[in-house]
């Protein structure tokens, strides 16, 4: 929890009564911790993160490129600056370095699967729809005047070493691998990404779906951006408890409302798919259930996800179909 010391430096930097500051939750690897804070009646979100990899410059690019963003009329949140104008800044405590940003809350639910108000065709195109307007503006998006430029992706840091380890998956690996690096980059194409856009980390409002937690975007195809969401939709959400299943409905609506707000080539459409098997083999070198998230692989589910990845199946199961990825 924030101490003393840092809640102090946050409520003196952005002016907000430190009596006003409450915990929501830790990100994922417990180094980043997200508060709610009231300022002028209106909330916000302090986020802290400790240790960053990062320098403080590829903190102020994010908050730069969401700034944008939200000028644009993107639903994604509005960042806030200090007192003295800055974008985020840095504290130190105990020989540890803190990154300190803040920006507006976004009101809204997360997704369920198994409740129909909250994992529909409305919530597919939707979703969709904002990411495509996200990618749109960000073509024209350079960074501001001394601003640092978010790192470029390295689509082969998504794969452990592990993969090693199972050759006939590892050469599958390789060979996609080489074809994604030899695709071109133009600013059509490529550009600034959210890059983890599972289903949450965005909110449900009513029509309107809220972008968050931006803090991994970099460099990279917007055909990746679209994949990784798509999968990791999948993964998570391709069949309720009652044995719904949304695999097709997710692609169909999402590409649709991306499509109405962004126009995408025949040929970038067809890269989807791509992309989606390279987050299948990621997850896989990291020792996750590349299919059930949660389950233990087992020695026998281990072999069948390697059958799977030979065999060019996305998902047990799940009959996608691919004349979605393209245009009508």
């Amino acid at each position: 929890m924030i101490s003393d010391y840092l809640l102090g430096a946050a409520a003196d930097s952005y002016g907000f009564d430190r009596a006003s500051c409450r915990f929501i939750t830790y990100g994922r690897e417990k180094n980043k911790q997200m508060y709610t804070f009231d300022k002028n009646k209106k909330p916000y979100v302090l986020r802290i993160i400790k240790n960053p990899a990062d320098s403080i410059g590829q903190t102020k690019a994010e908050m730069d490129w969401l700034s944008y963003l939200a000028q644009k009329g993107v639903s994604v949140p509005s960042p806030i600056k200090t007192e003295r104008g800055e974008l985020a800044f840095s504290a130190e405590e105990n020989g540890e370095i803190c990154f300190i940003s803040a920006f507006s809350r976004m009101d809204g639910l997360r997704w369920d699967k198994n409740d129909p108000k909250l994992w529909n065709k409305s919530v597919f195109y939707n979703w969709g729809k904002t990411v495509g307007n996200m990618h749109r503006f960000t073509r024209d998006y350079t960074p501001g005047d001394g601003m640092e430029k978010r790192h470029e992706f390295s689509i082969r840091s998504m794969i452990s070493e592990n993969i090693k380890d199972f050759p006939t998956v590892n050469k599958i690996a390789e060979n996609l691998l080489k074809e994604i690096e030899a695709l071109p980059k133009d600013k059509d194409s490529y550009g600034l990404i959210h890059n983890d856009l599972h289903p949450g980390n965005f909110l449900i409002d009513g029509e309107r779906i809220h972008l968050i937690d931006f803090d991994d975007c970099m460099y990279s195809w917007y055909a990746f951006d679209i994949g990784n969401a798509l999968y990791l939709a999948l993964w998570l959400g391709r069949s309720d408890e009652a044995g719904n299943d949304f695999t097709n409905e997710i692609i169909e609506y999402f590409l649709k409302g991306y499509l109405s707000v962004n126009p995408m080539s025949d040929f970038w459409l067809s890269k989807i798919p791509l992309f989606m098997m390279a987050c299948k083999i990621a997850l896989f070198s990291l020792g996750c259930d590349c299919e059930e998230p949660g389950n233990t692989l087992s020695e026998d589910t281990q072999k069948e996800r390697v059958r799977s990845i030979e065999n060019h199946v996305l998902l047990t199961g799940c009959m996608a179909d691919y004349s979605l990825f393209r245009n009508k």
